[in-house]
This record gives structure tokens, C-alpha cells and sequence, in this order.
């Protein structure tokens, strides 16, 4: 439940109830960014066991695989498939040095992220929006970080304003600006 109705009847935000139950902020930042077709906070609480200290969460969609639903984790370290403690589907755990590719496309409506490993192809599904576009550039940022550490989150919101700046002083055309504006749109 969200908007008006939600501060009314006093319904905490995700954020309030991943907080109130001890779960990491950059697992809260992440869920914030997420657009679920559900509330699942139980799914979250599962997945954020699941991480080591040593790792941090970049990014996490809610998506299918292998006929089980369930959310997929982008850590600084590996991904991570957490099925639905309903599914009875074990985890998947890829490390970011076993991806060889990793490639989006629509089907349906809905997002779908393939990645290549050296053990096999991992696919995953029904993921809403662009979100598996996101992801996919996402993993690619992950895989290959700048040459002076790991990538630093910015707020999309922010590079949004920087975006229209650009395109207001002409320093960058209207289809570029339009395709970048899509692309950041997805982020937030």
C-alpha cells in the first residue's frame, strides 16, 4: 500500500520494516530501488542471510528462474538467486569471475537477463520493466570496475539533473539526451 492511504492507516515503508528487523542499509538502499510486483519482505530477510559481511548489495530485481520465483542479487562479489521459501528451489550463486556474457532483452512485456557462465547459462525471467536492462549494464559495471575501485553509486536522480544541463547548454544532442534520460529512468 503506498501514498496517502499508507500514512493514514500509519503502514511503515519497506525501508521502515527492513530496518526494523535488522537488515542491512545497502540491502534496504537496494530494495528502495526495486520495483516489485509484490511486497516480499520475507524474500528480502531470506536473501540478506545469505550474504557475507564482505560483500555488499549493488542491485536486486525480482524475477523467475528455472520455474521458481524468487530475487536475483547483484553483490559486489557474485549473483545471486534466492527463490521464494515456497518454490522449494535451492539457491544459485554465480561468482562475478565466472560471467563470460551477460545480455537483456523484452519477452512478453517482461524482462529477461541471460548470462553466460563457464558452468552453463543462467536465465531469468519475468523481471518488470527495464529492470533487466539496468541489470545487465549493471553486472558489465561490476565485472569490469574502473581501474581505481569499485564503482561508486550515484543517486539517478542527480544524474538526471546533470543530464538536463548538458542537454540545455547544447553540449549533447536531443537523441542522446532522450536515450540517457531512459536509461536513468530505469535506475530510479
Amino acid at each position: 500500500m503506498g501514498g496517502p492511504l499508507s500514512k493514514w492507516f500509519k503502514v511503515p515503508s519497506l525501508a521502515e520494516r527492513l530496518r526494523s528487523h535488522g537488515v542491512r542499509d545497502d540491502v534496504v538502499r537496494a530494495a528502495e530501488r526495486t520495483a516489485f510486483s509484490r511486497q516480499s519482505d520475507r524474500g528480502l530477510y531470506d536473501m540478506a542471510a545469505q550474504l557475507s559481511d564482505t560483500e555488499g548489495v549493488i542491485q536486486l530485481v525480482e524475477g523467475r528462474c528455472a520455474g521458481a520465483t524468487g530475487l536475483l542479487v547483484l553483490t559486489t562479489r557474485r549473483l545471486l538467486f534466492v527463490p521464494k521459501a515456497t518454490d522449494r528451489a535451492t539457491t544459485t550463486s554465480v561468482d562475478l569471475t565466472d560471467v563470460e556474457a551477460v545480455d537483456s532483452r523484452m519477452h512478453r512485456g517482461l524482462g529477461v537477463l541471460e548470462v553466460t557462465t563457464g558452468s552453463g547459462p543462467l536465465t531469468v525471467d519475468q523481471i518488470l520493466g527495464n529492470q533487466a536492462d539496468t541489470l545487465t549494464a549493471s553486472i558489465r559495471q561490476a565485472k569490469n570496475p574502473p581501474p581505481d575501485g569499485a564503482p561508486v553509486r550515484r543517486d539517478p536522480l542527480d544524474e538526471l539533473a546533470e543530464l538536463r544541463a548538458l542537454h540545455q547548454a547544447g553540449m549533447i544532442g536531443e537523441a542522446e539526451f532522450q536515450a540517457r534520460k531512459q536509461q536513468l529512468f530505469g535506475q530510479i
